[in-house]
Parts: structure tokens; sequence; C-alpha cells
């Protein structure tokens, strides 16, 4: 039997790669302060780079796998589900 080789590419760029986490969104974390998700997402996510992001600030439309967004209230409580992206 001939062996086969799985061939795969990997990006040079760690926003393109596939993040070790299989969760990409965090619905339980709507309503907690902005601090309290960040920590559990690093939990469960290291890699991630948490964007905090106050009412009314506009945000780029590029897609990464190492961010998450924080969409947050003028008390600092998430009021989106945080997603990667």
């Amino acid at each position: 039997m001939a062996e086969e080789k799985q061939q795969g590419t990997k990006s040079t760029n760690p926003s393109l790669e596939q993040p070790s986490s299989a969760k990409t969104s965090w619905p339980e974390l709507v309503g907690v302060t902005a601090d309290e998700a960040e920590k559990k997402i690093k939990e469960e996510m290291p890699e991630a780079r948490i964007q905090v992001v106050p009412p009314n600030t506009p945000v780029t439309y590029d897609y990464r796998l190492d961010r998450v967004r924080l969409f947050v209230d003028e008390s600092s409580k998430v009021i989106e589900t945080p997603t990667i992206g």
C-alpha cells in the first residue's frame, strides 16, 4: 500500500491561520464587563487579540482569525456576542 501524505499549506500570516480553539463565539459573555469577557476569552483562546469597541466607534471590515472584538456600552458591558473575526 502506498502511504498518502496530507498536503496543506500553512500561512505565514497569523491573522489567516486557524485558531487552536474550536470555539468561535461567546454568547454567554453578553452583559458582563469587558475585563471579565477578555479574561474568559483569553482562557479559552490565549492567542486572541481582544479589541474593546466603545459605542459609535468605527471598525474595519477585515477578517482576522486572531481577533475578537468586544462591543461595549457606556458602562463597559458587552452588548453584542463576541465573535472571532
